[in-house]
């Protein structure tokens, strides 16, 4: 485990350099080394700033309400218990979100950290893979990706706003911006063009290595990895439309590249986890008595979301 805590280490580390030099670099094709210095001070600023707000904003903007324990007693109880073996202090606060949208995750670091389940998951999974899916996110918020994200989050849209501003100023003014740093015109434009989509890329690499992290944690605060891997293998069914639409409009569900994704594929995580599972079949898992055969619904919102989720074009989210 400490090795391979390491090598997510190590990844992430070169991952965030090379956002940063890419930010520095499309700077000093803006504007030399002025620019560069710019681009270096704009990113620290989106840090400083978005770091504080970043978490709060995400819940507004999906409605998130506090949960407490007197609407899910049972649930509270592993949730608790995970958060323990995880050794948080304080505990991330749970929130619920009115959606039918199967969805999980977790935001913020120390104090602020928080950690949001959907209607729709908790109608979907049983209390088994419920546990899985809380200790992924509570691994997130043990390892700090929530804060590593946010970061190469910033480093991807200022290089992105750097770009844009740059594209203009190169149609406005044409070849003075490359003059100022001294990279023939077509090349500037170039590097400029294609440096939002290296980032992103970058960013989702980043993504999908404190993924498998965050799985493996996830098993090893539960004691199996089997709950998970369940609960993996039903959101592939349901993000994949289903038997259905796999026979009506099989054209329709064509798989991304590997690099385009932000989570790694569901089957290369399943096989994963059964890997760990192996390894894992002497260690303590949760108590029998502490995981229910019912399901953990809010009362309080268990007849009021009904419709189903749609796009909010402006967010960008799935409500």
């Amino acid at each position: 485990m400490q090795s391979t805590d390491s090598a997510n280490t190590f990844q992430t580390f070169l991952l965030i350099f090379a956002m940063a030099v890419l930010a520095g670099f499309v700077g000093f094709v803006l504007g030399g080394k002025y620019g560069f210095f710019g681009a270096v001070l704009l990113t620290l600023f989106g840090l400083f700033a978005g770091q504080r707000a970043s978490a709060a904003l995400v819940l507004r903007m999906y409605k998130a309400q506090p949960m407490h324990p007197q609407q899910a007693p049972q649930l509270f109880e592993i949730y608790h218990e995970l958060c323990r073996r995880a050794e948080l202090s304080p505990y991330p606060k749970l929130y619920y979100i009115p959606t039918r949208m199967p969805n999980a995750f977790a935001v913020g670091a120390g104090d602020s950290s928080s950690v949001a389940l959907t209607d729709g998951i908790i109608r979907m999974m049983n209390p088994r893979e419920l546990a899985g899916i809380l200790a992924h996110e509570l691994t997130h918020v043990r390892c700090r990706d929530t804060s590593v994200l946010g970061i190469a989050d910033i480093f991807s849209r200022t290089i992105s706003v750097l770009s844009r501003v740059g594209l203009l100023m190169m149609f406005l003014s044409f070849g003075s911006v490359a003059a100022k740093s001294g990279i023939p015109f077509w090349t500037t434009g170039a590097i400029l063009f294609f440096s939002p989509t290296i980032a992103v890329m970058l960013q989702l690499a980043l993504s999908r290595t404190r993924e498998f992290n965050a799985d493996r944690g996830a098993a090893e605060l539960v004691g199996e990895a089997h709950g998970l891997a369940s609960a993996l293998k039903k959101l592939d069914r349901v993000t994949s439309g289903g038997m259905l639409q796999k026979l009506l409009r099989p054209g329709m569900r064509r798989k991304q590249p590997s690099m385009l994704r932000t989570h790694p594929p569901t089957e290369e995580r399943i096989a994963a986890l059964m890997e760990i599972a192996q390894e894992l079949a002497s260690a303590e898992s949760l108590p029998e008595d502490m995981i229910p055969s019912e399901r953990h619904i809010p009362p309080s919102d268990r007849d009021r979301v009904r419709t189903k989720p749609r796009y909010h074009f402006l967010s960008g989210l799935w409500r």
